[in-house]
């Protein structure tokens, strides 16, 4: 009875069925170390050929990519970042959340202090020059891989038979599988995708790590801790590890290791846990300060969890029409079609997971590993615009090729040749297909232009990227219409996303169209009352209309709001400079240069000043820190020597 149930559910129990009638002759149950004992190493040549050919593959598929750019958030994640210039800002990339080395900081759930350090390795080692840091990313991708393959070769090896080719096949598969997958090209192409690249890496290293010390590796454990604490430091998902180790712990249960030694095991990596939550509960100022899409109440957030979950299961097993940007469409109602359908798929999921819990440990494993790192992605309060993405199927695809090897694996076994070569030539094929489908989907992510087309083709209902579309030709020469354009249908989908109005504003105001562009200001304000940016560029506008008492009316009420904003200050300065009260202008402009000493334009308006005051060396200091700053500004050069030639010849006007 017993062996015939073991029989029935694959790999796991029939290995153990093969090994202990073919190997061991004793009537004697064979011991663990006995088992791997009998198991015949991989010869070292074969070993290094399949490594070669991961790593050959992994670089293969992505080579189009080094010539491209930075785009679409890797303007400001890379090019506008300040914090990856220096050491000197590693206690404020620790300190704060994510986005905070902008100028104007905006509210963030994200705290991943190691993107920043790794994008500042990046920088010291390639400039800016996007093709090296498209290698770094290539170089993670070609690591995890390679984790994949020995995980997966780990796991099998267990319970293989002697014959080495039983667990080779399958795990070199499945490595190539995720070498290869399409559904990656965000994770590995985007330059702003490497959190997910580094994070999988340090804990799928983790997760190897302690699989090595439970076989006996006794620095494995103090490293697995190290490794899942830089996984942590990535991104936020990081944090589920300890679950997958409880997962393995079951599936590979030994015999007089209990549970609470286990708990003891766990205990560094809550630790780590908890010292990251703090850090990131102060960077932020709360769990997840910002809530998405609070259209939706409690449990519409619950029921949208299965048509989520559902989409991330179709991408994995089906990987076409990818695209950038989905659109959030929720369901409000659970008996939607929509509804009904995902969550049969769902419970179907989850009833897979308990039938397998008992019957067969190394699928349920499998199916721990794609579903577990998916959770945080399913809080959809705590996500970003774009709820579903495809980056996020990163890790849980590792769960995925798992269960694909353990199928090869169980063929193998049964020793089925018409399905092992079924399944190795679908494999086969599937490898060359995904091949094909990352090389080609590389080159939607270039560039800008070839980025937003295909996106907005795809998602033409999506405000955050015909927003981010306007930014981009809103800096390109000739193109201000064409941002106007974009502003406005990103303003007519979403009326409330943040500075919609104020960027086509901001595109007015360049268009001369002053009072336009005050209209649009004070649309922003009415609906984000608190944006000092808007604030101060309506005080603007209103300066340019020669209205200069209603711009200090503005600039004020903007410094109220934000005390510490440089550009603020100096276009009060400018204000009170115009109405002639030298000396509240001085007191701003030195205000904006003790805030941004960079601020070129200050320190020439300050020189003026005090020119105007008859203070030639102080304003000979101020031009002279201006054209430091900016050399090619003839403005800048032809004060210093006004300034120059006064204090030589002062009797000349």
């Amino acid at each position: 009875m017993g062996k015939a149930s073991r029989k029935k559910w694959g790999p796991l129990s029939q290995a153990r069925n093969v090994i202990d009638s073919s190997i061991f002759k004793s009537s004697k149950k064979p011991t663990q170390s006995q088992v791997r004992e009998s198991l015949q190493k991989p010869k070292k040549s074969v070993l290094l050929g399949l490594i070669f050919i991961i790593l050959f593959s992994s670089f293969a598929v992505y080579f189009n990519s080094l010539s491209n750019g930075f785009v679409f958030d890797d303007t400001n994640q890379v090019l506008n970042n300040r914090w990856i210039t220096d050491i000197r800002y590693l206690p404020e990339i620790f300190s704060k959340s994510v986005w905070s080395f902008q100028k104007d900081p905006v509210i963030s759930n994200y705290y991943r202090p190691l993107m920043h350090v790794i994008y500042m390795f990046n920088y010291h080692l390639f400039g800016l020059s996007p093709w090296g840091f498209h290698l770094i990313n290539i170089i993670f991708h070609a690591g995890v891989s390679l984790l994949v393959f020995f995980i997966i070769l780990k796991l099998l090896g267990k319970y293989m038979p002697s014959s080495t080719d039983s667990y080779l096949l399958p795990s070199s598969v499945a490595a190539l599988l995720f070498a290869t997958h399409p559904m990656h090209t965000e994770s590995v192409t985007w330059i702003a995708g490497l959190p997910d690249l580094s994070f999988t890496l340090f804990y799928l290293l983790s997760f190897f790590l302690y699989i090595l010390y439970s076989e006996g590796l006794k620095g494995g454990y103090v490293f697995s801790v190290v490794s899942f604490t830089f996984a942590a430091f990535s991104k936020e998902p990081a944090l589920t590890l300890p679950i997958i180790l409880l997962a393995y712990d079951y599936a590979f249960k030994k015999t007089g290791d209990r549970f609470s030694h286990r708990i003891v095991r766990y205990l560094p990596y809550l630790a780590v846990s908890g010292v990251y939550l703090i850090l990131r509960f102060h960077a932020l100022g709360g769990f997840a300060p910002t809530k998405r899409h609070q259209e939706l109440n409690v449990f519409e957030y619950a029921i949208n969890i299965f048509p989520l979950f559902t989409q991330y299961l179709e991408k994995l097993f089906l990987p076409v029409s990818f695209n950038a940007f989905y659109v959030l469409h929720p369901i409000f109602s659970i008996f939607e079609t929509r509804g009904i359908l995902s969550f049969f798929v769902t419970a179907a999921f989850i009833v897979l997971i308990f039938i397998s819990a008992k019957k067969n440990h190394l699928v349920f494993l499998g199916l721990i590993l794609l579903l577990v790192p998916l959770l945080p992605v399913l809080y959809i309060p705590a996500l970003g615009e774009n709820t579903f993405a495809e980056r996020y199927l990163y890790l849980p695809s590792f769960g995925f090729v798992f269960l694909f090897a353990l199928l090869l694996a169980w063929a193998k076994m049964n020793k089925s040749k018409e399905v092992t070569t079924g399944l190795t030539v679908v494999a086969l094929i599937l490898i060359v297909l995904y091949s094909f489908g990352t090389v080609n989907r590389n080159t939607v992510w270039k560039d800008n232009d070839t980025f937003y087309t295909d996106t907005l083709k795809k998602s033409p209902d999506a405000a955050i990227i015909h927003y981010s579309f306007g930014l981009y030709l809103q800096k390109q020469e000739g193109k201000l219409d064409d941002a106007i354009e974009q502003f406005q249908i990103a303003s007519k989908l979403d009326p409330y996303y943040p500075n919609t109005h104020g960027m086509l504003g901001v595109s007015f105001f360049k268009k001369g169209w002053l009072d336009k562009a005050i209209e649009q200001f004070l649309i922003t304000l009415q609906l984000h009352p608190e944006d000092v940016k808007a604030r101060n560029n309506l005080g603007y506008a209103f300066f340019k209309k020669g209205q200069i008492d209603k711009a200090i009316e503005h600039y004020q009420m903007a410094l109220q709001r934000e005390s510490d904003y440089a550009h603020a200050h100096y276009n009060l300065g400018t204000a009170f400079f115009m109405k002639g009260d030298l000396e509240r202008a001085i007191e701003h402009y030195q205000i904006a240069i003790q805030l941004e000493p960079d601020l070129a334009c200050a320190h020439n308006e300050l020189g003026l000043a005090f020119f105007k005051k008859g203070q030639i060396d102080k304003a000979i200091e101020q031009y002279q820190a201006a054209v430091k700053l900016i050399p090619s500004n003839s403005t800048y050069r032809i004060n210093l020597e006004q300034a120059i030639e006064k204090k030589d010849n002062p009797l000349k006007r």
